[in-house]
């Protein structure tokens, strides 16, 4: 009964503090999905560096997950986009939304918010330059001939491209957002409370240490496999915080816990090729480290 008592404090304590800026934040990102229409921005992004650049500001205010963003990357690559501007706008999106910073401000503070903005912009302009320069080198992609698959992952809030080009009014796609959304919000919170509850405050710092070379790679290795969406990492970042894990690894934690949507990836071999996907995918493991160790070194 005692932890029982212990979880439900801590569920409660946690989700009061954060609620009213998960709604803010859903509301906000209602009001950008629906009087942001995606036309306007495909059309400003065919290719070059300016266009990388366009793309990784694109991601980083359109709400939903990397799932939500694939019938648009297929979208600018129809029209034309280089592998440089569709990776770039792939990168950037899982890791920043309007949801995501305010949930980040509201629960880790604004060191972490302005991180995440930076990282996500500068991450996604590296990998766009990296996969401009391997489109071309004839033959190292592995693309295929066909069209990209107009697919989605359950519970990201993509639809179907029907649903896209009906009308979209504020409270209904916030109702939306709220029920999409909502469920992993809920479930974070609910690892986040059980964490703190069972494990020691001193575990982490225990077995690998706060912030020692240790703590970076386990927990690089343990975000980059793990499957969050959008929102859940923020609480379970900050549980690891409390149970000791320093705030460079929480960081990198935080980075590559977004990046490996398993469908995504799987989505992403028709875009970019298997070769493209392990290229991307090796990117976030170095890149999620790599921000750990400089929000670490700040």
């Amino acid at each position: 009964m005692a932890y029982l008592y212990a979880f439900a404090k801590e569920f409660l304590t946690l989700t009061w503090m954060v609620l009213p800026y998960f709604l803010g934040g859903a509301a906000f990102g209602a009001a950008l999905d629906v009087f942001v229409k995606p036309e306007f921005a495909l059309k400003h992004l065919g290719g070059g560096w300016g266009s990388m650049a366009k793309a990784a500001l694109l991601g980083m205010v359109m709400p939903g997950c990397s799932c939500a963003t694939m019938p648009m990357a297929e979208g600018l690559r129809r029209k034309g986009a280089d592998l440089g501007t569709v990776t770039s706008f792939l990168l950037a999106s899982p890791l920043v939304s309007p949801q995501t910073l305010v949930l980040t401000y509201a629960v880790l503070g604004w060191k972490f918010t302005l991180a995440r903005a930076l990282a996500a912009f500068l991450g996604a302009i590296l990998i766009g330059v990296l996969f401009l320069w391997l489109e071309r080198r004839p033959g190292f992609l592995d693309i295929p001939a066909g069209a990209p698959a107009k697919k989605c992952c359950s519970g990201c809030g993509c639809g179907s491209g029907e649903e896209a080009e009906a009308p979209r009014k504020f409270w209904p796609v916030f109702i939306d957002i709220l029920k999409e959304l909502g469920k992993y919000f809920v479930l974070g919170m609910a690892i986040a409370s059980l964490l703190t509850v069972l494990l020691p405050a001193g575990f982490i710092m225990r077995y690998i240490g706060a912030s020692g070379p240790l703590a970076y790679l386990a927990a690089t290795l343990a975000g980059v496999p793990l499957y969050v969406c959008e929102g859940e990492e923020i609480p379970l970042t900050l549980s690891l915080m409390k149970l000791g894990l320093g705030p460079g690894p929480a960081f990198a934690f935080l980075l590559g816990s977004v990046g490996t949507c398993i469908p995504t990836m799987i989505m992403s071999q028709k875009l970019i090729g298997r070769r493209g996907v392990l290229v991307y995918a090796a990117f976030w493991l170095a890149f999620a480290l790599a921000a750990g160790l400089i929000f670490g070194l700040a």
